[in-house]
């Protein structure tokens, strides 16, 4: 979200005033199902899935790529450009829960409902998942 801090008239005619607020509506086009069919649905090879289409999907649905339809770090010359070293820390965090815990939400099978506030829709932080660390074998 950025606040305008000045009258601004942009290239189709849309004016925003000094003060405005403007953000994109990344639920809006996340959950759009001419873009990600299911939307709601919970579907983890989703991505891996659609890079299996063609050389050029399989590019351009990278997660650290940046798109009109994929908006998690921005999109054109403001695209976070730590999006690389974060994508390769949580890929390491997640291999190493995978491989050294069992995991599941307290009511198992049961995602708990997204937590809403203002603009912002996250996991619910008051949410339990319970971990067990794995016997090593041998």
């Amino acid at each position: 979200m950025r606040k305008a801090m000045k009258d601004t008239e942009l290239s189709d005619g849309t004016f925003i005033p000094k003060g405005s607020f403007v953000a994109a509506n990344m639920v809006t086009i996340h959950n759009d199902p001419e873009i990600y069919p299911s939307p709601d649905e919970f579907r983890p090879w989703r991505f891996s899935e659609m890079r299996e289409k063609s050389a050029d999907d399989a590019l351009k649905h990278q997660i650290v790529n940046t798109s009109k339809e994929y908006l998690t770090f921005g999109h054109g010359r403001h695209a976070c450009p730590g999006r690389f070293f974060a994508v390769n820390e949580l890929k390491a965090m997640m291999a190493y829960i995978i491989m050294n815990y069992d995991v599941k939400t307290e009511k198992e099978g049961v995602r708990p409902p997204n937590f809403i506030k203002a603009m912002n829709v996250i996991p619910n932080p008051m949410a339990n998942v319970l971990f067990r660390k794995r016997a090593r074998s041998g």
